[in-house]
């Protein structure tokens, strides 16, 4: 298994904050985002560790090439790739991905959540695709059935996403090179092959400008 750090957005619900600034390189606390989603992958034994790029590509790779020389640069530069798109240049590398959005603020808290949810995927051959998830009442945004089954589309949220995803090699083969992660998981869905992960310990996110600044306090 490898891991994708999703970092190739435009932070467009940043506002003024991201106009010279990627949102993976917005400061929170004592460090950047970047640097706590790049930890934590480093806390996980996986093969490796892959940033995609776009928006601001050369300072984030300047960052990455000073502090983390080891993780491996997915370029999207010239064309944008979408979620999907972006996940589906890396997994052609022909390994799972473990992937975490990168506007998040990640600790070692969630670690344990995280381990816990490679083995269950390892260990269930049936599943395509896990989501992590916790019941923060506050910002539903998924459906979690008595199955763990996340069901695509609904209009009965009872669930939060936490920004991280868990998918099999071959998952993408047969979808354009740009393309939203969620035209995949809505086939998945289909399929009864897309699985949520409650998590003991909820992610603070951080991807608009009014979340941001919230937490930063």
């Amino acid at each position: 298994m490898d891991i994708l750090i999703l970092a190739a957005g435009h932070g467009k619900r940043m506002n003024d904050l991201t106009k010279t600034t990627p949102k993976p390189l917005l400061r929170f606390k004592e460090k950047n985002l970047l640097s706590y989603a790049l930890e934590l992958a480093e806390a996980i034994s996986v093969k490796d560790i892959h940033v995609n790029v776009h928006y601001h590509a050369d300072q984030i790779i300047s960052f990455i090439n000073a502090n983390f020389p080891h993780v491996k640069i997915s370029n999207e530069s010239q064309q944008i790739l979408n979620t999907g798109g972006g996940i589906k240049k890396v997994l052609s590398q022909g390994q799972d991905l473990l992937i975490l959005n990168s506007d998040n603020y990640w600790n070692s808290d969630i670690l344990p959540d995280l381990k816990l949810g490679i083995d269950f995927f390892n260990r269930n051959s049936n599943i395509t695709n896990l989501l992590f998830t916790h019941a923060n009442k506050e910002n539903f945004d998924l459906h979690l059935d008595s199955d763990n089954q996340i069901i695509i589309p609904s209009s009965h949220y009872n669930t939060q996403f936490q920004g991280c995803h868990i998918i099999r090699s071959h998952c993408l083969k047969n979808y354009l090179n740009t393309f939203p992660i969620q035209d995949q998981w809505k086939q998945a869905s289909i399929n009864r092959t897309i699985f949520g992960f409650s998590c003991q310990t909820s992610v603070t996110h951080l991807g608009t400008e009014e979340l941001y600044l919230k937490h930063s306090g």
